[in-house]
């Protein structure tokens, strides 16, 4: 299978080429190269060809400093070029990396537990006073929403379909909240690997966490969730 990977050289996208990449044809999109999706016509021409899309460029956290233009610019604009290329290509799938800030796990913002794929995001049931974040917290969780919800459209009405896999800190963790990078490149292959038809699934990637729900992960990717040993040093 030929699959086109945006951020094929960051953390991530490098861990699972280094863990799978001999198991596909893999096409690299990266800005270590000078790549950028916000460059639409660059993506669709490097993009053809490709069954699958594993979508993992974006700014990856709440970083000072970043405003919130840039993220929507980067985050948001950048998916739709994803996705927009992918449907012009004809490529079967996108698989997007989401996050668990989707459901508002972040310092300031107050959220819900047990937490399913349902939960509402946090402008639905959070109004401005229940909030203590700093500006760049709620800008990446609105960006990564904002992301996301160009997913469900796409997919909802099938043009192609599309996977928001939702992952929690990777090899670290944060407010409860983890993923080992090995359970986390596991549920990217299980994705792209996957028979059936995907028409917008969300799912919650996340280690074996009393505070979260996983069970359709296991049961519609059959993801099996190693238990990690995190130093010290890894949780915050």
């Amino acid at each position: 299978m030929k699959i086109f990977i945006t951020g094929d050289k960051g953390y991530l996208g490098s861990e699972f080429v280094k863990r799978f990449g001999d198991e596909y044809e893999t096409i690299g999109f990266n800005r270590q190269d000078g790549e950028d999706i916000r460059d639409y016509e660059s993506l669709k021409t490097k993009m053809q060809g490709c069954e699958q899309v594993v979508h993992l460029a974006a700014i990856p956290k709440p970083i000072e400093g970043i405003p919130f233009e840039e993220y929507v610019a980067t985050n948001v604009e950048g998916t739709l070029n994803v996705v927009r290329a992918a449907v012009e290509d004809g490529v079967r799938r996108v698989i997007y990396a989401s996050s668990t800030t989707i459901y508002g796990i972040e310092r300031g913002i107050p959220f819900k537990t047990p937490i399913k794929e349902d939960q509402p995001f946090v402008s639905q049931y959070l109004s401005a006073d229940d909030l203590s974040c700093r500006d760049v917290d709620l800008s990446y969780h609105i960006s990564k929403v904002m992301a996301e919800q160009i997913l469900a459209w796409y997919g909802l009405n099938k043009k192609i379909q599309t996977v928001a896999l939702r992952f929690g800190p990777i090899n670290k963790v944060f407010l409860g909240t983890s993923v080992s990078i090995n359970n986390a490149t596991q549920a990217i292959k299980l994705a792209l690997d996957h028979q059936g038809e995907f028409w917008y699934e969300p799912f919650s990637i996340v280690d074996e966490l009393a505070t979260f729900d996983i069970s359709k992960a296991k049961r519609v990717l059959g993801y099996n969730p190693e238990k990690p040993n995190y130093s010290p040093d890894q949780i915050h």
